[in-house]
């Protein structure tokens, strides 16, 4: 029990150590929710007058609903995928040393980041998130609830695997590629801005929509907040879809944690 003890303390204090690194970028924060609420309030309004959605299995879909998960959706992974550079950062000024020196577990130190990772990131987005509730104007308690714990789930596993590449790369060049990357082609291979059954005319494009994860967390938040509208373009019902976040979150900590333990040393950051 000492030990559960010193190992749940420690989980709390790297938690906390990724929150207080929130608070110096308060001004950045403020910037970004601005400039979302006027994206998906002008752009957003336009874009759906533009774009209309036939009948699909005898649904009348509203493509801004449509366009709002998935624009939070994109923003919450961009967010969490950006903790790539903070770990970038503490290679380049020496921190991940300290942190290594301190005095509990490897495995805590990799759950502990990845958490307070996702709780960062998760925090960041919450207004954004707030204001799509407004725009929508759904304030069911249960739909809530269960989508922020979705989208916290989505922001550590998406923390957990970028602290897994970073920390394998070990190379600030390699990151700002891999992320520059991961971040535009999963953005675009996902249902973010398309359902899926738009996408099956083009197979490969189709496929790869299926199996991502930013397609499962739009969706998921679609069908949770209106499940009549949408469950007929998702990916996947509503039970897979969350079982696949949070396995997610689950797998991509676990990798996390196993590659602190085994391969990260202190020091070689190119």
């Amino acid at each position: 029990m000492p030990a559960l003890r010193e190992d749940l303390r420690g989980l709390w204090l790297l938690v906390i150590w990724d929150l207080n690194r929130m608070k110096s970028r308060t001004l950045f924060v403020v910037m970004r929710v601005s400039w979302f609420a006027l994206q998906v309030s002008l752009f957003g309004l336009a874009l759906s007058a533009m774009v209309r959605f036939r009948a699909i299995a005898g649904t009348n879909l509203d493509y801004y609903h449509f366009y709002l998960f998935g624009i939070y959706t994109s923003m919450l992974f961009s967010i969490s995928v950006s903790k790539a550079y903070d770990i970038a950062e503490e290679f380049e000024e020496g921190t991940i040393e300290y942190l290594l020196s301190l005095p509990f577990p490897r495995r805590v130190l990799a759950l502990g980041r990845s958490i307070g990772g996702g709780v960062a990131s998760f925090l960041f987005t919450l207004p954004m998130f707030a204001f799509i509730v407004y725009l929508l104007g759904s304030y069911d308690p249960v739909a809530l609830t269960v989508s922020m714990i979705s989208a916290l789930a989505f922001s550590i596993g998406v923390v957990g695997f970028v602290l897994t590449v970073v920390l394998s790369l070990k190379s600030s060049d390699s990151t700002d590629i891999a992320f520059g990357l991961l971040d535009a082609i999963l953005v675009r291979l996902s249902t973010v801005f398309y359902p899926a059954l738009v996408l099956s005319k083009i197979a490969p494009y189709y496929y790869a929509a299926l199996v991502n994860p930013l397609s499962h967390m739009s969706d998921l938040l679609r069908t949770i907040f209106f499940f009549e509208e949408f469950k007929a373009i998702a990916v996947a019902n509503p039970d897979l879809m969350a079982a696949y976040v949070f396995g997610l979150a689950v797998g991509l900590s676990t990798l996390a944690v196993l590659v602190v333990e085994k391969a990260v040393e202190g020091g070689g950051w190119k």
